[in-house]
């Protein structure tokens, strides 16, 4: 049998993340962070033109998503939009290669540009008239269970700042790239922002840091650094590896185990999202995934509305494959 993770679960006070044993708590009422924090070997170090523009778009942002106000226009300089251009290229060819059938199909119905960056604010108008989802502007990395509670509310938190122009194939945290390349394309898709809706509120209805570790380790193996079975092949639909040059193909190489999804074992699988990942996980489809994700639910004795009522307009659309 399997075991309970909901309220019969021996209650604990620390947990493992990250390699770290962290208070459980900490999971359940997440720290508020007020200023730029960059992690030790982030290539922004030491660059104080860049730290200065981080700190402004952060404050930007930060108020808006605090104050509703919804995605700040924002003029981006010669810079970032170089660095846009320099990675769309490389990225869209891959794109083209591996990435999965709901995300190509999207990522051609957004009508994303490789000459100029896009503003977040379009990007979400375009969103909320076809899913019903809508952008929150994030000033960074936010915690797992602030970030799903926008979710919950059909809300998408994206950055809108660039990453480091000496490290364009990859980024350490959530950037413009990783977002609007990898997040916000399949969220023209009305029946997977209804998947993303629902875990934003198992997220929201968890009461024990157990059950939030549970919903984002499923959210980083799947939504993050997800991959799927397509008429014989393994395609790419998570969007930490969408956003980088890096990932893509080393997802796809020999350096990685790529297992079939066991969801008993993806949430008890701990990860390093400093570095690119070892072992993926794959899901034959998307209903699949969703199918699991209302058992996983259940088993955390979370107490949630019906899925068609929580899901608004995505409960009426086609189902994915």
């Amino acid at each position: 049998m399997r075991p309970t993770l909901g309220a019969d679960m021996n209650e604990t006070s620390r947990i493992v993340e990250y390699g770290v044993e962290i208070a459980s708590d900490s999971m359940i009422t997440p720290p508020d962070v007020t200023t730029v924090e960059l992690e030790p070997g982030h290539p922004g170090l030491g660059d104080q033109d860049y730290i200065e523009r981080r700190r402004e778009l952060f404050a930007l942002c930060r108020q808006h998503r605090l104050e509703r106000r919804g995605p700040p226009l924002v003029q981006y300089t010669d810079q970032e939009t170089h660095i846009w251009r320099q990675v769309w290229p490389t990225l869209d060819a891959l794109h083209v290669a591996y990435a999965s059938r709901i995300y190509l199909e999207a990522k051609r119905a957004l009508g994303l540009s490789g000459v100029e960056i896009p503003q977040v604010q379009h990007l979400s108008a375009r969103l909320q008239q076809e899913s019903g989802m809508h952008l929150v502007p994030a000033e960074g990395a936010l915690p797992y269970r602030t970030f799903y509670g926008e979710i919950a509310e059909r809300g998408f938190p994206v950055t809108q700042f660039i990453r480091h122009a000496s490290h364009p194939e990859f980024t350490p945290e959530p950037d413009m790239i990783h977002d609007c390349l990898g997040h916000v394309p399949p969220l023209m898709h009305r029946d997977y922002a209804a998947l993303l809706t629902r875990i934003g509120q198992a997220a929201m209805a968890a009461t024990r840091g157990e059950q939030v570790l549970a919903l984002k380790r499923l959210s980083w193996f799947s939504i993050e650094f997800g991959l799927i079975q397509e008429q014989g092949d393994v395609k790419v639909f998570g969007a930490g590896i969408l956003s980088s040059t890096s990932e893509i193909p080393f997802a796809l190489s020999d350096d990685v185990e790529r297992r079939r999804w066991v969801t008993d074992e993806v949430i008890a699988t701990d990860y390093d999202p400093s570095r690119m990942q070892a072992v993926l996980y794959v899901i034959p489809s998307f209903a699949f995934l969703r199918f699991e994700v209302e058992q996983l639910v259940q088993r955390l004795g979370l107490d949630l509305p019906p899925r068609g009522a929580a899901s608004g307009a995505a409960a009426q659309s086609p189902n994915i494959a």
